[in-house]
Order: C-alpha cells, then sequence, then structure tokens
C-alpha cells in the first residue's frame, strides 16, 4: 500500500507598489528612488516557488486548512477527499493536493479516478507522483503501464529538478529504481529515454480555472 504523507499547500500573493513624483515628467531625469520592476514568474516558476514552499512547510500544521492533509496522512481518506479535491481542481500549482487525493481515491476504491488525478500531477512534474507511476508499474509490470512508459518516467523523476534540489516525500528506493530498471528490455528503455528528453510538463485546470 502506497503511503501517504502531509502535504502543504501556500499561495503566495504578490503586489507591486508604484512611486511617482509630481513634474518628474519635466525635469527629463529619473526620480532618486526610481527601480527597475521585477522580472514577472512565467507559469512554471510559479508551480516550483509553490512546491518549494509547500515542502519547506510541510511538518507544519496550520489548522482547519490543512486538515485533508493530515487526516490523509492518518488513513482518514474518506474524510479528507471533498476537501482535497476542491485544492486539486485549483490546478496549476496545486500538484501535491492532486496527488494526495488520487492516492486517497486508490485507496477507497475509486482506481480510475485515483489514476487520473495521480497522471495529472505527474504530468505536471511533480516527482513524488512520478515515483508512484513507478511503485505501481513495480507491482503490476505492463498490466499498469508499458516498459517504455516506464522508463520515461524513470529518467524523469531522476532527472526532476526540484527532486533534485528539495527531495521527495515519497522518495522511490534506490534499490527499486535499479530493479525497475533492469525489467524494462533495452529498446523500450532507450524509448523511453528519448520520449523523456522531448517531455515538457503539462498542467491540468478546470475550464472555471483555466489561465
Amino acid at each position: 500500500m502506497i503511503r501517504i504523507t502531509t502535504a502543504i499547500i501556500v499561495v503566495i500573493g504578490l503586489a507591486a507598489l508604484l512611486n511617482g513624483a509630481t513634474g518628474t515628467a519635466f525635469s527629463g531625469a529619473a526620480p532618486a528612488h526610481a527601480q527597475t520592476p521585477e522580472p514577472r514568474e512565467s507559469g512554471a516558476q510559479v508551480v516550483r516557488r509553490r512546491q518549494v514552499e509547500q515542502v519547506a512547510k510541510e511538518t507544519d500544521s496550520t489548522g482547519r486548512y490543512w486538515t485533508p492533509f493530515e487526516l490523509a496522512r492518518d488513513g482518514r481518506c474518506t474524510e479528507a477527499i471533498d476537501d482535497l479535491t476542491r485544492m486539486a481542481n485549483r490546478g496549476r500549482g496545486y500538484e501535491k493536493a492532486q496527488h494526495i487525493l488520487g492516492l486517497c481515491l486508490l485507496e477507497t476504491g475509486d482506481r480510475t479516478s485515483g489514476l487520473d488525478w495521480i497522471n495529472r500531477a505527474a504530468n505536471a512534474g511533480l516527482a513524488d507522483a512520478q515515483a508512484t507511476h513507478l511503485r505501481l508499474y513495480a507491482e503490476e509490470g505492463t498490466a499498469y503501464l508499458p516498459h517504455a512508459d516506464a522508463a520515461m518516467w524513470l529518467y524523469l523523476y531522476e532527472n526532476n529538478a526540484l527532486r533534485l534540489r528539495i527531495g521527495s516525500g515519497h522518495a522511490l528506493d534506490p534499490d527499486l529504481a535499479s530493479a525497475i530498471r533492469a525489467r524494462v528490455p533495452r529498446a523500450d528503455y532507450l524509448s523511453g529515454i528519448d520520449r523523456a528528453r522531448n517531455w515538457t510538463p503539462v498542467f491540468w485546470h478546470t475550464s472555471a480555472h483555466a489561465p
């Protein structure tokens, strides 16, 4: 059984402050305290920042907002699913909620929906979800994933920049990674590596939360 741990979602609001002085336009000189505006974050940068913030606070409990993650961690998925679903449906930046919702749905018997959520989080680049794909492949073989898909996810997991930087709450055991690598036929392995090198993240969203 795949162990569910807590996850933290932190949304940081950005504010811009504009300063001006009367008559500046006529002086021909820039204001003394003028600053170069900060570059706007790309969508991928926002996701990475939010995930870093989540990991930094992963062991904290701040009350009701984090209750569904704590319930999931304690094996009380039925109580957590509704709140996890609301968070997961926010889309980009909430991949941890999507992943844990997927694990909870697997535990409660809704395999199809559970795998859908896990796949959404994995496709967005969440290392924990990529590791879940690999564990299920290790358990079920090609009944779960074709060999080439397993090779692709293994390459993406092992080269996941965010995982290498801040770690993973569901880290794949190195021995299991080696066993998966040995299990994949060479032709499928090379095909999977080629696909991984051309892979780009896809961030899921509902129409109500479209970018």
